[in-house]
């Protein structure tokens, strides 16, 4: 009796025609499925095993590389360490500081370094940027060196990380029908189809066990192309550009998203405890937000991520009981889908986990009626009487200014009744035993006004003319002059320049007002908000209609070939215009140059003539015949020693960016090289200790931001002149002292040897509480001394040397 097994019909399946429906186009099938996944798989590995030679890889965002990188391309990069040489032309992956992000947050970058710049930094470019980047590159910020490209390996894990979902669905459904494809599309192997033939039921259908291990395969590629996606999601460089075009005669570049996301975080309140959860907004109209990184600083501390959420609700959970108590700042930054980034405003508050009084700062000048505030933190059901003290600064001799303050514990202080000068205050809270606030140093009591008078413009005023005032504060220094005008007959005053510096001037364009009458006067504000207005200046008359002519200021010291320019005007035309130079106060002129026609400038070679000081002026002749003289521009020095200061630069070691503090450096170049031993006796360049000192500029006469640097020895001079900083680092009318070394090096600068003296900032030796941190950018002068001369014993010239490349905070 014959017996047909369940089994038997799939068996007589395997024996259909060759081009069957599990024939060939299955076979195809199977055959491209599995190439599919052989190179994603070969490329997944070929980006992992290179971690064994200590190599790590990123994923590129972006196509600022293209078409060598593309987005979604990942670098496998070498470590990079101090010995190894800076690859010019090579790729590189660095680090690019948050002050140089537009959204304020460290990133990582790939790029291509294509030049050196003379002072050691790197320029930098994405290979489809038409522009280089505008921040250089320093040798610390490069992290690695471009080793190895896998291709595309890395578009899942981008499009996870920048919310992509629809393209990463697309190509999870593709990939999952692969492997179903070359998994389970394969025809049974022949020996289980000898299996088959041979007759005998097998105890379980036949290719049971093989369908477990293709489960099983199945299971494994699955597994490891989802690690693939999770580990190319997790590390990211990025670049300044997205895209590129460009026509035969111009090149241009774009970004995919022009505007930055909108970001907000709301305040938890002004005191906080335990945990808290702090919640952010934030939205992007065009490409979406990526993520929101939610930060907090502590006081002069850095800022610190608490948590990077990349799905809205944004907020997280703040445990606060691991922080010391004391006032915080808090922010958001969020960073969308094209990689642009902004940084919400700053919120504060106050962590206060036990009892604390605190008397809120009231700022560093003050002046007539004052509020000062003290807050209780965590005060339990314990009663506290809390009472203000005031002490001469730096006494700690204490004084009662109010007492027996309820909450909120305001107290009102009368500084008009106080001697102006400098005062600590802080807060106690008494329960018992008495709880002292941190005490509040050098707060300026400053009820005095400026002095100020307006200088006599002179009349008739034509042309641009000079306004000046002269103001001086013996307290908190004068913050402002405005010199201000009004026609006369009138008694509205309105703004004619506002100076923030010494010396208190402006050139202003007086065709712009009326011919008639005016009075001009200065008003003086301090930086208590004291304000002086001077005595007005009368019947000064603006009268354009005839011939005006001024010479522009060529500077205070003149070298080689020199512009000289005039502005002239008249209304019977002008006939020409003689430039004319004499020695300082002789009233010999000799004229330089005659010019018809504007522009009224021609070069003057002042090696020419001796150097010394010189007086310059400019005569117009109008149409009439009619001879017009300018005003001198007096005491230009000619100068042209071959040694002379070329730069100075300052750069920030390892603390606070625009704060003096140790590895700091502070470079000055000369244009030649320098005999040392004039720079101070015996020195060879070899380090040296030394004392850098700062003071602020109001003790000097320059103002708040105008803060100055000069080097001393011990026992000795040094000739390094001085250094105006043109920013604020040290409080008012303080002396901050640091330890420091300086050494001498020789670089060359355009084919020619020169000399660099670097001194390097240690620790604070004296007046640490008087720093301050400036958020100024700006270029600092030096001020060279005579006393350094040159290898052939020239005396330096005493042209000050302003500081090139892009304006910073310096230190």
């Amino acid at each position: 009796m014959n017996r047909e097994e369940p089994w038997s019909a799939r068996v007589s399946s395997r024996l259909g025609p060759l081009f069957s429906a599990d024939g060939w186009a299955l076979f195809l099938a199977s055959l491209a499925s599995r190439l599919y996944l052989g190179v994603l798989l070969s490329l997944a590995l070929i980006a992992v095993l290179p971690a064994l030679l200590g190599w790590h890889g990123t994923v590129v965002q972006s196509g600022s590389m293209e078409p060598h990188i593309s987005a979604g391309d990942v670098v496998l990069a070498a470590g990079f360490d101090a010995a190894q040489k800076v690859p010019v032309g090579g790729v590189v992956e660095f680090t690019s500081p948050a002050e140089a992000e537009p959204g304020g947050v460290e990133k990582t970058r790939l790029h291509r370094i294509v030049g050196e710049n003379p002072d050691g930094t790197f320029v930098t470019a994405g290979d489809a940027n038409a522009e280089v980047d505008s921040t250089p590159l320093e040798r610390g910020q490069i992290t690695g060196q471009a080793r190895l490209l896998v291709p595309t390996v890395g578009l899942p894990g981008l499009w996870l990380n920048s919310g992509n979902l629809p393209a990463l669905a697309w190509w999870s459904v593709l990939t999952l029908l692969t492997v179903v494809v070359a998994v389970f599309g394969a025809k049974p192997t022949e020996e289980e189809d000898k299996e088959e033939d041979d007759g005998g039921p097998p105890p379980v259908p036949p290719g049971t066990g093989s369908r477990r291990l293709q489960a099983s395969a199945a299971v494994g590629i699955v597994a490891a192309l989802a690690v693939l996606v999770i580990a190319t999601s997790t590390a990211f460089s990025s670049a300044a550009f997205t895209a590129a075009t460009a026509n035969a005669a111009n090149t241009f570049s774009t970004a995919a998203d022009w505007a930055p996301p909108s970001v907000t975080l709301a305040s938890p309140g002004t005191t906080v405890r335990a945990n808290v959860t702090l919640i952010a907004e934030a939205s992007d109209a065009e490409t979406g937000i990526r993520n929101v990184a939610i930060q907090y600083q502590a006081p002069n501390g850095a800022w610190t991520t608490l948590c990077t959420v990349v799905v809205a609700p944004y907020s997280c959970v703040w445990n606060t009981q691991g922080m010391p108590d004391g006032a915080y700042s808090l922010r958001a930054a969020a960073t969308d889908n094209s990689g642009l980034t902004s940084t919400s405003a700053a919120v504060q508050t106050t962590v206060a986990n036990s009892f604390a009084v605190v008397l809120n700062d009231p700022g560093e000048f003050q002046r007539g009626t004052v509020n000062l505030s003290a807050t209780l933190y965590s005060p339990g059901s314990t009663q506290y009487t809390v009472r203000v003290e005031y002490s001469l600064a730096g006494t700690n001799k204490w004084n009662t200014l109010c007492q027996n303050l309820a909450a909120p514990y305001n107290c009102t202080w009368s500084t008009g009744t106080f001697a102006d000068g400098y005062y600590d205050l802080r807060a106690v809270a008494t329960s018992g035993t008495p709880t002292y606030s941190e005490t509040i140093t050098d707060v300026l009591v400053d009820n005095r006004a400026p002095t100020v008078t307006m200088s006599d413009p002179g009349t008739p005023l034509q042309g641009v003319a000079t306004f000046a005032a002269a103001a001086s504060d013996a307290h908190s220094g004068v913050a402002q002059v405005q010199i201000q005008y009004t026609r006369s007959g009138t008694t509205t005053w309105l703004p004619l320049c506002t100076v923030t510096e010494e010396p208190y001037s402006c050139r202003f364009d007086t065709t712009a007002l009326a011919n008639v009458s005016y009075s001009f006067r200065a008003l003086a504000t301090d930086e208590a908000g004291n304000s002086t207005t001077s005595s007005a200046v009368t019947n000064r008359v603006v009268d354009n209609t005839v011939s005006s002519v001024s010479l522009e200021d060529p500077g205070a010291y003149l070298t080689g070939n020199t512009t000289l320019s005039a502005v002239a005007n008249s209304t019977a035309g002008v006939g020409n215009v003689r430039i004319q130079t004499a020695l300082a106060g002789t009233g010999s002129w000799t004229t330089r140059c005659t010019l018809a026609a504007s522009p009224y400038s021609c070069a003057w070679d002042t090696r020419t003539v001796a150097d010394w000081q010189y007086d310059l002026r400019a005569i117009l002749i109008d149409g009439a015949g009619k001879e017009t003289i300018s005003a001198i521009v007096a005491g230009r020095r000619v100068d042209n020693s071959p040694l002379r200061g070329a730069d100075v630069q300052a750069a920030n070691g390892t603390g606070i960016q625009g704060r003096l503090d140790a590895a700091d450096t502070l470079s000055f170049t000369y244009s030649q090289q320098v005999n040392l031993a004039s720079v101070t006796p015996g020195w060879t360049g070899a380090a040296l200790p030394v004392t850098l000192r700062l003071r602020d500029g109001n003790i000097l006469g320059t103002g708040n931001n105008g803060d100055a640097l000069d080097v001393q020895r011990p026992g000795s001079t040094v000739n390094l002149g001085a250094v105006n900083t043109k920013a604020n680092f040290a409080k008012n009318r303080k002396t901050v002292t640091y330890n420091a070394t300086m050494t001498a090096a020789t670089v060359t600068v355009a084919g020619v040897p020169s000399t660099v003296v670097t001194v390097t900032l240690g620790s604070v030796a004296s007046g640490s509480g008087s720093i301050r941190t400036s958020s100024t950018a700006a270029a600092m002068v030096w001020t060279p001394t005579s006393s350094v001369t040159g290898t052939a014993g020239a005396a330096s010239s005493l042209a000050p040397a302003t500081e090139t490349g892009t304006i910073d905070r310096d230190f």
